[in-house]
């Protein structure tokens, strides 16, 4: 005969588990409302004993105090071959218990529903932590279910006791860290899962590499094909977050190329999927070169045909053909990246490993809009508009300092990554005008972003050497008047954003 102690607030699956304990010979000795349960859904209640019957001991303190006792505690620590142990079982009056089944009471949901600190309070599990502690600590000896989604494992003996017991512990963990969260404002914790192995980190040396994820997160991302290094993941990151806002703002399709962390070339959905990439990738052809490709559009069978003709690491997209996955596929002896991603995970904080410490963060969740352009004084029309989101956005997710020259849908000049904001004018500027000179666009007018203020006026004069006509720019200069003055010089109608977007 086996022995199993159930004690949980979660009832979901025992239905499922219990009548399989029961067809297994188990008895079943059980606390208060868990007891209650189980009689609607066993068919021998004779093999359900309730724990004040077997401790002799009935619940205190309002149920408080349900499962602290030595008999119990003695059931789930033995070591059943131990000859000591069997003595002091004997003497106790105590039965050895082959399984334990107990999950926790719901702090995390309580904290996210209620600022009560009484309810809170009362969602500190004291009996079921300390089970869990127990049978865990004597894994060779019982099998700790900790969680429903285990009950159909265990049953059919797909995890042995001791995965049993870590995934036991983990939750344990990730119980005590939401409790120090509360009470400890200035001293929490983060758990992690691993959920994939990376290539290698930023060099080819440095292994093992993996990726984890937050405790309750669920990877956005679905890894279809290849194997990404750390590199890839950071492009593929930013390039998605890019052009997913992009279509959330603006209700357009984007694509870019991502080279280093920073994007190559950028633009918004023309006529199809394929003329779209095109329109990117050859915006700076150079750069692009072994580049990392998001897309917020679908990924049609034209489009994979035209990307399997240019070197490129991966690419991240929201959708896919099937046949468009197989095309891709083919490219780098099959081993070229294929990421799915249709949604941004935006946490409201942002933890970063820096040289021994953690740094900590709001999510950048600053945005620029169409209504708050329309409150400018000059009014734009609707595409210089959407041209200056689509370069603030394009700045959000580029390595500062930077700034981007956008021109009909296109960011055609990108400036990343400079130490002083002249430079960047100019490194963007030189690849604009490449860019116009080969597609034989001649007097076009630029719009120019920043994505911080800027200090001196000689970044307008050097703006104005590229056929500069409008600068979103988010101001805060001692020097902003002097910088405006300029702009009016030159006839170039400037916007103050109020938005700086650093990104390091």
């Amino acid at each position: 005969m086996k022995r199993a102690l159930i004690s949980v607030t979660n009832k979901l699956h025992l239905d499922y588990l219990v009548p399989k304990l029961e067809s297994m010979n188990y008895i079943i000795y059980s606390t208060g409302g868990t007891y209650k349960y189980l009689n609607k859904i066993i068919k021998n209640n004779d093999n359900i004993i309730p724990l004040a019957r077997y401790t002799e001991s009935q619940e205190i303190l309002g149920g408080r105090v349900k499962t602290l006792h030595p008999k119990i505690f003695a059931g789930l620590l033995a070591k059943k071959k131990d000859k000591k142990h069997f003595r002091d079982m004997l003497f106790t009056n105590s039965e050895f218990f082959d399984t334990l089944v107990v999950n926790l009471y719901p702090f995390e949901e309580t904290i996210k529903n209620t600022d009560n600190e009484e309810e809170i309070i009362e969602q500190i599990d004291i009996g079921g932590h300390s089970l869990l502690r127990a049978g865990i600590k004597n894994y060779k000896h019982i099998s700790v279910l900790s969680c429903p989604s285990q009950y159909k494992d265990f049953i059919e003996g797909n995890k042995d006791n001791l995965q049993l017991a870590k995934e036991g512990i983990k939750n344990i963990m990730d119980y005590d860290i939401a409790i120090n969260n509360w009470f400890n404002k200035d001293n929490i914790s983060v758990s992690y899962n691993k959920v994939d192995d990376l290539k290698y980190g930023l060099n080819p040396y440095m292994k093992p590499s993996s990726i984890y994820i937050k405790k309750d997160n669920i990877a956005p991302y679905n890894i279809i094909n290849g194997n990404p290094g750390y590199i890839n993941f950071l492009d593929a990151n930013n390039a998605i977050k890019l052009v997913i806002e992009v279509k959330e703002t603006l209700g357009l399709s984007c694509c870019a190329s991502f080279k280093h962390n920073s994007p190559a070339g950028v633009s918004l959905f023309d006529r199809s999927s394929r003329i779209t990439f095109l329109n990117t990738r050859n915006i700076d052809p150079k750069s692009s070169f072994g580049d990392f490709i998001g897309y917020s559009g679908h990924v049609d069978v034209d489009m994979a045909n035209e990307i399997k003709k240019y070197v490129s690491d991966g690419i991240i997209a929201s959708y896919y053909d099937n046949e468009s996955i197989e095309i891709l596929k083919n490219k780098k002896k099959n081993n070229y990246i294929i990421m799915k991603q249709s949604y941004i995970l935006k946490e409201e904080q942002e933890f970063r490993d820096v040289n021994g410490v953690t740094l900590v963060q709001p999510y950048n969740d600053c945005i620029l809009t169409p209504e708050e352009l329309d409150d400018n004084n000059d009014k734009f029309n609707d595409d210089i508009k959407r041209d200056m989101i689509l370069g603030f956005i394009t700045l959000k997710y580029t390595q500062s300092n930077s700034v981007c020259f956008v021109y009909q849908g296109k960011v055609i000049g990108i400036g990343a990554g400079q130490q002083n904001r002249v430079d960047c004018v100019r490194l963007a500027g030189n690849k604009a005008k490449e860019w116009l000179e080969r597609n034989n666009i001649k007097d076009a007018e630029l719009i120019l972003v920043s994505d911080a203020f800027f200090p001196f006026s000689d970044n307008i004069d050097v703006a104005n050497e590229y056929n500069v006509k409008y600068i979103a720019q988010p101001g805060g200069s001692v020097r902003d008047a002097e910088v405006e003055d300029r702009c009016n010089e030159y006839g170039i109608k400037m916007y103050y954003t109020g938005k700086r977007v650093f990104t390091h």
